[in-house]
């Protein structure tokens, strides 16, 4: 950089901007590479049914946050009310604008971190876990599905703590049931009005659509 001598960026080396560029791309495809969104490249909210009873606000919330993502997004309902469909349609339309987005559910979220301690793991976990933490949009679906262990609470509230303190956006769906069982420490943050917004599916029918009963 062009500036005068005393400065924190004298003599140092800068990438330019299409080394940035070439670098974010990476980290992109490094993030959609975790996220297993292909499975639902499909979710979208041109598709999305939201005439369903019990389900318009929540489709309302995730649109408005999806073209600004800002602050925490909850989704809180029963099973097949559409929760993974708006949080994929989140990720998919933040991963069309460029952002680094990475979608996961949380059981595959920690068996993507316990692999990587693997000696034949590709990625060893600090670098893991710090793409994890960094990405400018992670949404989590299914927050109380995992498997509960010690070192499964004490992972998730590191992850979410480091982004609860930066304020980095989340999206994070979870049942009543579910979010009941998790971590307390993590229920505390997601209680936090001032940086989570949480919409309930309320009366919300299965959202799937279902083969119809044979006699």
């Amino acid at each position: 950089m062009d500036v005068p001598f005393g400065h924190p960026h004298f003599g140092k080396p800068i990438p330019c901007e299409c080394k940035e560029a070439d670098l974010k791309e990476r980290r992109r495809q490094q993030l959609r590479s975790m996220s297993n969104l292909e499975a639902f490249r499909d979710k979208s909210f041109k598709n999305f049914n939201y005439t369903v009873p019990g389900v318009r606000q929540a489709y309302q919330a995730a649109l408005e946050y999806a073209r600004e993502p800002d602050g925490w997004l909850l989704l809180v309902g029963p099973n097949g009310c559409g929760k993974t469909h708006l949080a994929a349609a989140i990720a998919n339309l933040c991963l069309e604008n460029g952002s680094l987005v990475l979608f996961a559910t949380v059981p595959d979220l920690l068996d993507h971190l316990r692999a990587a301690f693997a000696p034949e793991a590709p990625e060893i976990y600090d670098q893991l876990f710090a793409r994890m933490r960094e990405a400018e949009l992670l949404v989590l679906d299914d927050l109380g599905a995992q498997q509960s262990s010690p070192w499964a609470n004490e992972k998730l509230f590191q992850l979410l703590n480091y982004r609860y303190n930066l304020r980095y956006p989340t999206v994070i769906t979870a049942n009543p049931r579910g979010l009941q069982a998790i971590d307390e420490r993590i229920r505390s943050r997601l209680s936090d009005a001032s940086l989570v917004t949480m919409v309930t599916f309320e009366g919300a029918l299965d959202y799937r659509p279902r083969n119809p009963r044979r006699n």
